[in-house]
């Protein structure tokens, strides 16, 4: 499925429910990847599609809260580099 097609079934999730519903969907999403993320750690167990399946969750809500709030992918990358270079800076003070 091309991203163009996966765009278009997002607008029309968020036509169809709502973007305040859609939001809440998104909201109880990253809770169930907490979730999964907890049970992955408690359990030490290699099976990890259930984690994955929630990642995608996420990922969909995240793609769908862009498109809802007009957050560019460049608003975020700007962000995403800052943040991983503030990370890197903290790393190396550590060390």
């Amino acid at each position: 499925m091309s991203d163009e097609e996966l765009q278009t079934i997002w607008q029309q999730s968020i036509d169809h429910y709502g973007t305040q519903l859609q939001s809440i969907v998104c909201m109880e999403e990253c809770g169930e990847l907490i979730q999964a993320i907890s049970k992955k750690l408690r359990e030490h167990t290699p099976f990890t599609s259930f984690l994955a399946e929630e990642m995608a969750d996420v990922i969909i809500c995240l793609h769908m809260l862009q498109l809802m709030y007009g957050i560019t992918d460049k608003d975020i990358m700007d962000f995403v580099e800052a943040k991983t270079l503030r990370q890197a800076k903290r790393m190396e003070e550590e060390s």
